[in-house]
């Protein structure tokens, strides 16, 4: 399959990090930097933590055909914004310059 539209946060903190990095490893995703990719069970997601800008982006890059992006983005969306409510991370609209 394709890859998925990729998803964009901000405001993302170090501790709202560490929650993503929990909430993957419930998936069998090890991320052990703040950039990388990684591969579990035909799933492959890249990410990009920013500490400094505090933005992170995630991309599913490959999933097996049975797996739409819907269903992909919605369960990464469901697990990072659980994430920043939990750490009372404010969003706001990204913009590109």
């Amino acid at each position: 399959m394709s890859a998925c539209a990729m998803l964009s946060y901000n405001n993302v903190t170090a501790a709202a990090f560490d929650c993503c990095k929990a909430a993957a490893a419930k998936y069998g995703m090890t991320i052990n930097s703040n950039s990388g990719s990684g591969t579990k069970d035909g799933f492959t997601v890249a990410w990009n933590y920013n500490p400094r800008a505090q933005t992170l982006t995630l991309q599913c890059t490959d999933s097996p055909w049975w797996a739409t992006c819907s269903m992909i983005n919605g369960r990464i969306n469901d697990a990072v914004e659980g994430c920043l409510s939990s750490n009372k991370v404010n969003l706001s609209p990204m913009t590109e310059d």
